[in-house]
């Protein structure tokens, strides 16, 4: 057993079992852990922070690592972080469609103690895209109040021809106060009919998991018309 692998386990059982050494509460309300699959099935992202004391000093590293449930002894994979002392990590060969949750374990590390943070997950529920990308409107062609809307979808979305989205439109005319909403629909395509003459449009679009796994994105950057219908 090498050093590292016996470090991961005395951390795990650290975390699991605690005792009056393995960290403070304060530390360990300290270490907030989130983590999200806008790139799934390829991986989940998460991510940390905490609020160091005014009288910390000296470095500060983390040890990520996660296993396939807490109750029974397995083996701890690493979560791939880009250097110790990075505040993220990326889990690349989740479980797909799991019944035991995958469980993330941030250890903190700094002079005077550690803490550690448990996280259970199911990868499908922390489904959330990143926004649609290239969202793009034009008129019509001999339809003078009608707009087509275009995008695509999110560009960290790998394979959207098997794990497919859907999508939300919503718009308003320049100067008002609310949108109004359409879709879902799973087109990257829509148009807009019936719009007011005379007037400028903002339109953005959301996309979510097909099968209603996780959250929907957030709204895409508005697009605009670059000139008002009807002119």
């Amino acid at each position: 057993m090498t050093p590292r692998h016996l470090l991961v386990l005395t951390l795990w059982a650290g975390c699991l079992y605690p005792s009056g050494g393995k960290g403070t509460p304060e530390a360990v309300s300290q270490l907030r852990v989130q983590c999200r699959a806008s790139r799934y099935p390829v991986a989940v992202d998460c991510s940390w922070t905490w609020s160091p004391a005014s009288n910390t000093t000296g470095p500060t590293s983390f040890i990520a690592t996660y296993r396939l449930g807490v109750a029974a002894p397995g083996d701890s994979r690493p979560c791939l972080q880009p250097a110790p002392d990075a505040q993220r990590c990326s889990i690349p060969d989740v479980r797909l469609f799991s019944m035991v949750p995958h469980v993330l374990n941030v250890t903190m590390l700094r002079p005077g103690g550690a803490a550690c943070r448990l996280l259970p997950f199911v990868p499908e529920h922390l489904i959330k895209p990143d926004p649609p990308a290239g969202v793009r409107m034009s008129h019509v062609s001999g339809q003078r109040l009608q707009l087509q809307v275009q995008w695509q979808p999110p560009r960290s979305w790998p394979f959207p021809e098997v794990f497919s989205l859907k999508y939300w439109i919503r718009y308003k005319r320049h100067g008002a106060t609310r949108f109004r909403q359409v879709g879902p629909i799973e087109d990257t395509t829509f148009t807009l009919r019936a719009v007011r003459p005379h007037s400028r449009y903002l339109i953005q679009v959301a996309a979510q998991d097909l099968t209603d796994y996780g959250d929907p994105s957030d709204w895409s950057s508005p697009a605009a018309t670059s000139m008002a219908l009807g002119k």
